[in-house]
């Protein structure tokens, strides 16, 4: 018998967050004499698949539905409200994909399929290979939900589930393939993996089990005690934002910053104010047991190695996914979160500085650090290493 191979799979999302779990998958399953192909949403994204040996191939591309009024108002109070207006409510965009799906599966003739926000290639693989989901929590709901709940009340519901469940069978259908019995069963699999905490779950109160938890690059040690400083690790269309560049240029020697793909026009200012700026990323476990604040745009990654090492967080949210990240954290009483879409929301330097001297928050942060250091006594990637090989 030759090797094993497994496909990994991504088809919606951005960052480098997608594959940057997966190549970490992808190493251990290669050690274990597994050959492992990915295909990928967005090649330029996958360094890190391609650093550790992964051949990459392209997974298809959704085709944009035909357009509707309605399509001006922001569509994320469900999953199903992004994943419709991505694709999924017209049946021809749906069936391009499905059958794009089945070249590759016929063409790699994978043992395993691992999933990592791909909703098409688990239905596309039925019959054809296990399916292993592997995700953070906003990007993989429980399978038996028919409906997705909703998320927030900043916008209206755009997308009744049944209809888009009703376009997804008709495509199902006319590639002789099985339908969904909603939409959760876009996320079915043989074996399902939630890499999250279950504070930043959004779906924790759902699940029939709870989230096994993350894959780290490195263990994360705790906030030290001489910790002064504010880290700061925000995007480039967040940092040029008027209120948040105000905020950042102030902190001046007491900022530590990295802000990924930021060019000079990011840097020199912030270096003639005396922060410290990272151009290349900072290793996490060096930069946040220095820190007494994280300054961040609520994505899981960032929180959760900010959980692990116990130390206060201030958010400043843009997209669905991270509000839900910062909302948690705030409830949890482990940071505060700014919402940038709503109006009526302000973030200034006032409010970080508070956050900085809050000693409230900082137990609060280091009490959460010890729990969830506590909680990966096991390594959920030795777990999900383990789970993907007994599919195979």
């Amino acid at each position: 018998m030759g090797k094993r191979r497994v496909l990994l799979a991504w088809e919606q999302g951005a960052g480098f967050g997608h594959t940057t779990q997966l190549a970490r998958l992808a190493v251990r399953l290669m050690e274990g004499g597994a050959e492992v192909v990915a295909a990928v949403r967005y090649p330029e994204l996958s360094r890190p698949l391609v650093e550790v040996g992964v051949r990459l191939v392209q997974a298809p591309p959704w085709p944009a539905p035909p357009p509707r009024p309605e399509d001006a108002i922001p569509a994320s109070v469900t999953l199903t409200d992004t994943l419709a207006r991505a694709g999924l409510r017209d049946p021809e965009s749906v069936g391009t994909v499905l059958r794009a799906w089945r070249e590759i599966l016929h063409a790699e003739r994978p043992d395993l399929m691992v999933c990592d926000y791909a909703p098409l290639a688990a239905p596309a693989a039925q019959g054809v290979c296990p399916v292993m989901q592997a995700g953070t929590a906003y990007c993989l709901p429980p399978a038996h939900l028919v409906d997705m709940p909703e998320l927030h009340a900043f916008a209206p519901r755009l997308h009744a589930d049944a209809d888009v469940v009703g376009a997804i069978n008709t495509a199902l259908r006319a590639e002789g393939m099985a339908e969904i019995a909603g939409m959760g069963s876009l996320f079915a699999g043989d074996d399902v993996f939630v890499r999250t905490f279950p504070l930043i779950d959004p779906y924790a109160d759902l699940r029939e089990r709870e989230a096994e938890g993350p894959i780290l690059a490195a263990p994360i040690p705790e906030q030290r005690p001489d910790a002064r400083g504010i880290f700061a690790y925000v995007h480039p269309d967040v940092a040029a934002r008027p209120e948040v560049a105000r905020i950042l240029l102030s902190l001046g020697p007491q900022l530590e910053i990295h802000i990924p793909g930021g060019g000079p026009g990011f840097i020199e200012p912030l270096l003639a104010t005396g922060a410290r700026v990272h151009e290349r990323p900072a290793s996490m476990a060096e930069v946040l047991p220095r820190a007494r604040l994280v300054l961040h745009q609520g994505s899981a990654g960032v929180a959760t190695d900010a959980l692990l090492a116990g130390v206060p967080q201030f958010t400043l949210s843009v997209h669905v996914e991270h509000y839900l990240n910062g909302e948690a954290l705030a409830a949890a009483g482990v940071g505060r979160n700014v919402p940038l879409f709503d109006p009526a929301a302000r973030a200034d330097l006032e409010q970080v500085l508070d956050m900085l001297a809050d000693e409230d928050t900082l137990l609060l942060a280091g009490a959460a650090g010890r729990m969830h250091r506590a909680s990966l006594a096991m390594d959920p990637l030795d777990e999900l290493t383990r789970r993907c090989r007994a599919l195979m």
